[in-house]
């Protein structure tokens, strides 16, 4: 897939969560992580329908095809290439080519770290079992106050030029003002 390409993706996955999400948090749109994932999808849609067409590229919720099938293995959304010329398959899931993006999920209050670090370790799985080549996100709303800090250690090698973390907490010393940021390793 062509650098330019995936570029606009990774851009404007960057721009919907310190933009719109933001906006979504702090106006009450969003109650826990199956309206988070609904709005990144949502958004992802409505600004990139267009360019998906075009590329023939698709977003997909609890993903199971391609590199994760027969894995046991569930991301929460995908952002994939999608082969619509292949007349010998049957099956719409088995035309997905390869998955260019792949998105963990995840918003919880202050005493659920355990489950955040979860994912992360899903995202090392991910790299580390099926040699996934896509470029990996974890966003994480983490209703708790923090400094903005990455849950990965900064050099850790698996996760360098591969992960993407999408970042949110509430700055220390507020009424539960929200920060969202960006982290890539």
């Amino acid at each position: 897939m062509d650098k330019q390409i995936l570029d606009v993706i990774h851009n404007k996955i960057k721009s919907i969560w310190l933009e719109k999400i933001k906006h979504d948090y702090e106006y009450g749109w969003l109650l826990k992580e199956d309206t988070l994932k609904n709005a990144l999808y949502y958004y992802l849609r409505s600004e990139l329908t267009d360019f998906f067409e075009e590329n023939n590229i698709r977003v997909f919720t609890e993903f199971t095809y391609g590199e994760f099938k027969d894995s046991k293995m569930r991301p929460d959304m995908v952002i994939a290439e999608v082969d619509f010329e292949n007349e010998d398959v049957s099956y719409y899931g088995d035309q997905v080519k390869k998955s260019l993006a792949v998105i963990e999920i995840k918003y919880k209050s202050k005493d659920a770290v355990d489950t955040i670090y979860d994912d992360y370790d899903k995202l090392k799985e991910y790299i580390n079992t099926l040699g996934m080549s896509a470029h990996l996100y974890m966003a994480t709303i983490w209703e708790s106050f923090d400094k903005p800090t990455t849950w990965i250690r900064k050099n850790a090698a698996w996760a360098k030029g591969q992960v993407t973390e999408l970042n949110a907490s509430y700055i220390e010393g507020t009424e539960h003002e929200p920060q969202f940021y960006v982290y890539e390793h």
